[in-house]
């Protein structure tokens, strides 16, 4: 899967261990503190992203030379052994509101997500160990480098007035057609459905025909979907509708979707007061993710790190 986003906010997180298409001889390829990392390990992960509330597994880095992974590979092990010394845990259940908001982003259920993640080689517990490892990371980046960053009432004033759109709770009612991107037919029957939608026929009519998502049932109906918990691409998509419109065909790492619009609440804007802790929360991790390079470089030179290759 590989997502382009243009958000405010990117935040890299874990490496996930996938099987490989061939095999490979392992060996101890580095040490670092306590711990020992293989070359299979190395061989064969992926790098997990986050960019704001979405996340995704970003292909970019697979085809990355052993020595650039390894190193990738390090930094994330270093992130955890810092975990451990600070004794910062994540639960089962933090894992899950995040996979579930992953769902509701991409307008997809758990069978559907599992689904996409075995096309990619990657188990549905690998794929959660790597969520909780970005949660371990956010979590050591405030304990270690939020306190040193200074934030003023100014600061949160102008953050707050640039970004009064964002604190604006939008919902939208939505009916979606989904075609799984699983089948090899997957994009010419997406085009079919759009074109008999151009000809008039009824949009519950093709979603029961065509939709591979349990709601096609009912006519394709989802219910209320708040703004922000919609994928990037869905979103940008449906702001352009006006009610009982639907979009193009819209491709995202799991099919094809085509969403109608049938009603939109809005609320008015959150007061400053109310936002204000969120703000300042908010403006500290963007800077501690500034900091975050030097940080790191800090935690290398006081760890002990032998590299075999």
């Amino acid at each position: 899967m590989k997502i382009i986003v243009k958000l405010f906010l990117i935040i890299f997180f874990l490496i996930l261990v996938m099987p490989s298409h061939g095999e490979v001889v392992d060996r101890i390829i580095a040490i670092v503190n306590d711990d020992i990392i293989t070359l299979k390990e190395v061989e064969n992960y992926v790098y997990v992203e986050k960019r704001s509330q979405f996340t995704s597994i970003d292909e970019y880095l697979r085809n990355l030379q052993l020595k650039e992974k390894l190193d990738f590979f390090i930094g994330g092990l270093l992130i955890k052994q810092q975990a451990k010394k600070l004794k910062i845990d994540v639960s089962d259940k933090e894992v899950e509101s995040v996979i579930d908001n992953i769902k509701k982003q991409n307008l997809i259920t758990e069978i559907e997500l599992k689904e996409q993640l075995k096309k990619d080689n990657i188990t549905y517990d690998t794929f959660a160990e790597g969520i909780r490892m970005n949660i371990l990371r956010s979590r050591v980046l405030t304990r270690m480098v939020s306190p040193e960053v200074k934030v003023t009432d100014t600061m949160l004033r102008d953050y707050y007035d640039k970004h009064k759109d964002e604190y604006r709770d939008i919902e939208y009612h939505l009916k979606q057609i989904f075609i799984s991107g699983q089948k090899n037919d997957g994009n010419q029957r997406a085009i079919s459905a759009y074109k008999l939608l151009d000809q008039g026929k009824a949009f519950e009519d093709v979603a029961a025909e065509f939709s591979d998502d349990p709601s096609g049932k009912q006519g394709g109906d989802i219910g209320f979907v708040k703004v922000e918990e919609l994928l990037p691409a869905l979103k940008e998509s449906v702001k352009l509708l006006v009610p009982n419109t639907y979009t193009n065909v819209v491709q995202t790492p799991y099919g094809f979707h085509i969403l109608k619009l049938i009603k939109v609440n809005r609320t008015d804007v959150v007061p400053f007061e109310v936002l204000k802790d969120k703000i300042h929360e908010q403006i500290v991790l963007q800077e501690s993710e500034k900091r975050y390079n030097e940080y790191m470089n800090k935690l290398r030179q006081s760890s002990y790190i032998e590299v075999k290759i």
